[in-house]
Formats: structure tokens, sequence, C-alpha cells
């Protein structure tokens, strides 16, 4: 039995009994995008806004149902994106069906990534969400939760949280509410963010390391600050898988009957 320890050690050192975390990237804006939404164009979305080879995509037709917004998938893990305007974000609920928007994927020429499209306000939102608009990621599809990382904020077109060279493009980002419900729909996490403050500037970009794990993931805009109103778009981020042992179990139940399959042998042994 101790040399059975000794081998299950072994195993678990080098890391055969355990799944490292997995990391899959969704890329929404132009430059480097590398999703596109699932389902059929035209019927689940549809091109819109700018021309060109990079159309834009928005979810459903111009003023159409928005409820389902756009579905995307890599690695087999599927993010649904969901946009909503007039959102209470003093709510600690999901945001009714009847207040959900056309979504947009800006690709090109502005890159920015998700937002939302001139729902309350046409001469900058195009593609951002601003006070009381607000963005839900729902990853229930995948039976599991996940974390997310590495979310980068306002690309291309709507530049980054601050101003580039004297041109605020679409906006600075603000602050938003982040909530966060498990895979069970328990609320886990209820707060708020500053995304100037909480951001790094990483390739010149603007990155918020952790958003939270969970499996819906719900930004709201707030416009609580009038030198630096909420607004802002989704360029990035990263999904990880949460680590589980899923090998262990199998492991230990293999070496458990190793362990019976000898203890029979060393006792018929005995008895012969």
């Amino acid at each position: 039995m101790k040399k059975l320890l000794t081998i299950a050690a072994a195993l678990a050192a080098g890391g055969i009994l355990s799944s490292a975390s997995a990391s899959t990237v969704f890329v929404f804006k132009g430059n480097g995008g590398n999703v596109t939404p699932e389902g059929t164009l035209g019927t689940d979305f549809v091109t819109c806004a700018s021309g060109g080879a990079n159309q834009d995509f928005c979810s459903a037709a111009l003023g159409g149902d928005h409820t389902n917004g756009l579905l995307f998938e890599r690695n087999s893990i599927e993010v649904r994106a969901i946009a909503h305007k007039d959102h209470n974000a003093d709510s600690q609920t999901m945001p009714s069906d009847n207040t959900a928007v056309r979504i947009i994927q800006d690709r090109t020429p502005g890159d920015s990534g998700l937002g939302a499209f001139s729902e309350n306000n046409s001469s900058d939102d195009q593609t951002q969400f601003e006070s009381g608009e607000a963005i839900l990621f729902d990853l229930r599809s995948n039976g599991r939760d996940f974390t997310i990382t590495d979310v980068e904020f306002n690309a291309g077109g709507d530049v980054n949280c601050t101003a580039n060279g004297g041109n605020p493009g679409e906006g600075p980002c603000g602050k938003f509410r982040l909530q966060i419900w498990d895979i069970n729909d328990v609320l886990t996490l209820d707060t708020m963010i500053d995304i100037l403050a909480s951001t790094s500037l990483v390739g010149g970009q603007d990155i918020l390391p952790i958003l939270g794990t969970g499996a819906k993931f719900l930004l709201t805009a707030l416009d609580i600050d009038p030198n630096n109103p909420g607004g802002f778009a989704i360029a990035q981020f990263k999904v990880n898988e949460i680590p589980v042992p899923g090998a262990l179990p199998l492991m230990l139940l293999g070496l458990g009957g190793l362990g019976f399959a000898a203890r029979r042998k060393s006792k018929g042994a005995a008895t012969v």
C-alpha cells in the first residue's frame, strides 16, 4: 500500500491527477477579431452600420427582438452577449427581457468591440454602453462557472479611457456596476468598478486583470460622476476554465483496485 501511495504522490506531482486551467480568448474588436456570431446571417444576426469586408454585426433586425443578443463560441465554450437599456442599476435582479436592445459587434472602422447600438444617444453611443445601459455575458449553457480575466475596454475608434491626441473618441470609460450570478443563479458579487482606477495600460490598451467568477456577468454603465460619465465598449477578454481534479476520483478508484488485488494475492500466497 505504501508503494501505491508513492505512485499516487508522483502522479500528482507530475500533474496527472489534476487538469490545468485553460484560457480561451474572445476578441470582439475588428483588428485581430477572432469571433463572429454563431447562427445564420439574416436570421440570428445581421450586418449593420459600416460597409466593407469587416462589416459590423448586430443582433436581429433593426426594431426586432433582441433578447437572444449575439452568441459566440470558441473551444466549445459559448458566450451569449445581450445588451439592455434603462436598467435599474440599484436592482439585484437581472434586467427584464423587454429592456433588451440591439447589440453591435463593431468591427470597422471603429473596431471597438461590443456595444449598444445608439439606443440612448445616437450622437456618441453607436458602439458604447452609456448610463443605464448594460451588457450581460451569459455562460450558463456550458453548465459550469468560469472566471473572466484580461478584459479590454474601449478599443479602436473608442480609443482608450484617456483622450487620444486630444480626441476623446466616443467618451471615457467611467464607472460600472458589476453583478455576478453563479450557475445556480445565486448572486455572488455586487460591486462598483471604476475603469480608470482599476485597469492597467498594457500594450496601449486598458486592461482589467480580473472580472470575476460565475455563469452570468452583468455590467451596467453608471453616470454618477459628471466629470467622468460612464461609457464603455468591450473589446476582448479571456474565459478561464476553473481547474477541476477530474482525473483524481478515477485514479484513486484504480489505485484502490490495485490495492485490493494486491491484498488478495498476498492472502492467497499465505494460504498455499
